[in-house]
């Protein structure tokens, strides 16, 4: 299994060395790796950071807590050896720049920045513990991606935020019931604190938003943060459908920008979508996806408004 991982990851490598296929390097992993990622990460360390922490072993996962997250991680990474080898992704600090993709096989899009940088010390929360946690299973012989993650899930969105300790970290709420919150840490290649991302997952009747915000150190091994959707053409085109993504500024009260992106179809589709709006508030990029049927398009669009509203 190593010697195919080694493989794959030099073939991500390639696919990504354009930034407009670093969505399809992101969705392209072999579903076995994934799976190999996803188990060896799980049973390797948990137990360990679980006796350490006095935590529950089940609320605890090292490597991600879905495999989406699983493809992210590893794309973020392809973007920093790129960005290492003198190849970046065009992000701009502080800037969200949104690129559609539209190739022979696929259709999406891809929305990028790049934030500043913050010193770990600001981290003020238990969250510095992690940092042996990740060391410990950097330990192991069978780690397979290049930088350590961790994961743990919390009963409240405020008990989240005093475990990472951030001030400038916004207290931002979204709509209906929350569903489930997690924090996530990427690590660098000796177990600093690198990434640290907010995960809120909400639903409101038929509608399911999931809400990111994410900071990063001096010490983060990745550049790059962003969202985006590959979808394969084969299905569109034998259901007849057409996809288009649509991006637009928007302008808060305080006069900060933020940016909406739109999953439209030039025909008629009963399906649900997407509508993603982002913004970079002082360090920190903050996202929060929507999943709506077209019924729900006016409250789609107004819970995304209402959001960036917060900054």
């Amino acid at each position: 299994m190593t010697k195919k991982i080694v493989k794959e990851t030099e073939r991500l490598q390639e696919d990504a060395l354009d930034g407009s296929n670093l969505l399809n390097a992101m969705n392209d992993m072999p579903e076995e790796w994934l799976e190999h990622c996803y188990e060896t990460r799980l049973a390797s360390v948990t137990e360990k950071a679980g006796e350490k922490s006095g935590t529950d072993t089940k609320s605890v996962r090292f490597g991600s807590f879905s495999k989406t997250a699983v493809k992210w991680a590893v794309a973020a990474t392809v973007a920093l050896l790129l960005c290492g080898g003198g190849v970046a992704y065009a992000a701009k600090l502080g800037v969200l720049q949104f690129t559609k993709i539209d190739d022979k096989a696929n259709s999406g899009f891809s929305l990028m920045t790049e934030t500043e940088r913050i010193s770990a010390e600001e981290l003020t929360g238990e969250i510095q513990e992690v940092e042996g946690f990740l060391r410990d299973y950097m330990a192991e012989e069978d780690y397979s991606q290049t930088y350590p993650s961790w994961l743990k899930q919390f009963e409240t969105v405020e008990e989240a935020r005093a475990y990472i300790g951030y001030a400038g970290m916004k207290a931002t709420k979204v709509p209906g019931t929350v569903e489930e919150v997690n924090v996530r840490v990427i690590g660098d290649t000796e177990g600093n604190l690198g990434e640290v991302s907010l995960f809120v997952r909400a639903e409101e009747g038929d509608i399911q938003m999931n809400e990111t915000s994410a900071v990063f150190t001096e010490e983060s091994p990745i550049s790059i943060q962003g969202t985006g959707i590959r979808h394969g053409k084969d299905f569109f085109e034998a259901v007849d459908l057409k996809p288009d993504y649509r991006s637009e500024e928007y302008t808060t009260a305080s006069g900060k920008t933020a940016v909406f992106v739109n999953e439209v179809y030039e025909k008629g589709a009963g399906g649900n979508r997407w509508m993603v709006g982002a913004i970079v508030d002082g360090a920190l990029y903050y996202e929060i996806s929507v999943l709506y049927y077209p019924q729900d398009y006016e409250r789609a669009k107004e819970i995304v408004q209402e959001w960036c509203e917060q900054f």
